[in-house]
């Protein structure tokens, strides 16, 4: 261990001990009062510090870090003992771009229109929440759904009724037809835009999110009403740009897919749009064509910087748009288990439709721009621009550990991957202050992986109990009902390249 580390526990524990020596006290009965639950014998990971400490402790009360520390443990009357030999400690992760409560995508008629609808389902909603936690992951920004759904789970897992991680939400999806039912709406007046947002933060949303169909003047006007009801513009962008957006007034950018064609420079910028494909092939187009060094995306690094707008990257979603056997590589069959057949379902009729004439030329193509998305994502974090991990799924899940895996491929090194999976998670959802770290009076959010994920990022799959707010879980249970071979599974760790 570090002399500086091994000083500063040893200093810990022993205030610690001082402290609970001087205060305990005794009860009418001669008895010490409990002090909370202690956890001894892991390794101590601190992604912040870059410190790893071994034979470390932690104590826990009230659903928060009281102290923590390496070296022999503190003494006391605790309430509960937990011994985590072999196991390696970091805080909870954090999925930036969970949809723990949005249902599968469906065509109904609305109106009389084929309407593109992704209505929850409680059964759904559950079983997300639970593989979320199976994998590490304590807390989630739903980027969108039915706002009555997502404030039911808020009451369901406060409650214990459901055990799943924290979720910080946005409601309907602002974004015009075909896409409607409860997860989207489309306000057409300015008291239109005020009710929706003002019916969003009522039901305890924390963000608004405008689509890739807005015009800009409707952005602005999303902007400024989420902003007026308290609420944090995020947004899903394609022919607005995200220096535009940012100057609107929005506060966060989702996937690495800043596709507008005002981000590319002006000789390159119609030989885009006239050859732009109306599917998918846009995404590795767009990357083959951005200058990064150039003046318009120089204006974009500087103005997110200067704006404080985040970033959650999605690598995985331009993983999958590479060719048709990237839905096999993002989604193994060995993971395919912990995601609800339902939601597996679309998630992979999406990729085969999405990919369903490409050449080999596309797939060489697209898979050399992934390059450009690497470079995109590191240029970014240079820029001082806070992104985060988030894996466009059903809420953390097997997924989370592919895009850890994909930014080591970005040439990010893996102590900063572990640290944008817990306190830079945080920054991007204004929580640095309260998750996301090993800091006292922080919420007691941790993972416990059985393997060191700095030998190898795919360990980060390897979870054997995970603490939400306190509370500490067996993964096993978790994931009752996820059958292989008749038995309960285990999360996996095999890394889809």
């Amino acid at each position: 261990m570090p002399e500086a580390t091994w000083l500063r526990a040893s200093i810990t524990t022993a205030a610690l001990t001082l402290g609970l020596a001087a205060c305990a006290g005794e009860t009418a009965s001669g008895a010490q009062p409990l002090r909370g639950a202690l956890y001894t014998g892991f390794t101590l990971i601190d992604p912040v510090e870059r410190t790893v400490s071994e034979d470390a402790w932690l104590v826990v009360e009230e659903g928060r870090i009281a102290a923590f520390g390496a070296g022999p443990s503190p003494e006391g009357a605790f309430s509960e003992l937990h011994e985590l030999s072999g196991h390696y400690a970091l805080p909870g992760f954090i999925d930036v771009h969970g949809h723990l409560t949005a249902g599968p995508h469906a065509v109904q008629i609305l109106d009389g229109q084929p309407t593109v609808t992704i209505d929850s389902v409680d059964e759904i909603s559950e079983f997300n929440a639970r593989m979320a936690l199976a994998f590490g992951v304590t807390t989630v920004r739903n980027p969108g759904a039915d706002p009555e759904a997502s404030a039911a789970y808020d009451i369901r897992v406060s409650t214990g009724e459901w055990t799943g991680p924290d979720a910080y939400h946005a409601g309907a999806v602002i974004q015009p037809p075909p896409f409607g039912g409860a997860a989207f709406d489309y306000p057409r007046t300015e008291e239109d835009w005020r009710a929706e947002a003002a019916r969003q933060a009522a039901l305890g949303m924390r963000y608004f999110k405008l689509y890739q169909g807005l015009t800009e003047a409707e952005l602005e006007v999303g902007a400024r009403v989420a902003h007026e009801h308290g609420l944090e513009p995020i947004a899903h962008l394609d022919e607005v740009s995200w220096t535009r957006a940012a100057e609107l007034g929005v506060r966060g950018f989702l996937h690495a897919l800043p596709t507008s064609p005002e981000l590319l420079e002006p000789d390159v910028r119609e030989d885009y749009i006239n050859g732009r494909s109306p599917d998918s092939r846009f995404m590795y187009q767009w990357f083959e064509r951005v200058e990064f060094d150039g003046p318009q995306m120089q204006a974009l690094f500087t103005t997110l910087a200067e704006t404080g707008a985040t970033v959650d990257l999605t690598l995985q979603v331009n993983a999958l748009m590479t060719g048709p056997d990237a839905v096999e590589r993002v989604y193994p069959p060995e993971h395919r288990s912990y995601i609800h057949p339902q939601t597996l379902e679309g998630l992979l009729s999406f990729g085969a439709m999405a990919l369903a004439d490409w050449t080999e030329k596309d797939t060489e193509r697209a898979e050399a721009a992934m390059a450009r998305v690497f470079e995109f994502a590191r240029r970014l974090d240079a820029a001082g621009v806070p992104i985060g991990i988030g894996t466009d799924g059903p809420g953390g899940g097997p997924s989370f550990g592919t895009e850890l895996e994909l930014m080591v491929d970005a040439g990010f090194e893996t102590w900063r991957v572990l640290e944008l999976a817990t306190a830079g998670g945080a920054r991007v959802m204004g929580l640095e202050h309260q998750t996301g770290r090993w800091a006292a009076g922080y919420e007691a959010d941790f993972v416990f992986l059985r393997a060191n994920p700095l030998d190898d990022i795919t360990h980060a799959r390897d979870v054997g109990w995970v603490m939400s707010n306190g509370k500490l879980h067996d993964v096993n249970p978790l994931t009752h009902d996820v059958a292989t071979s008749g038995e309960a599974a285990r999360p996996v760790t095999s890394a889809p390249r």
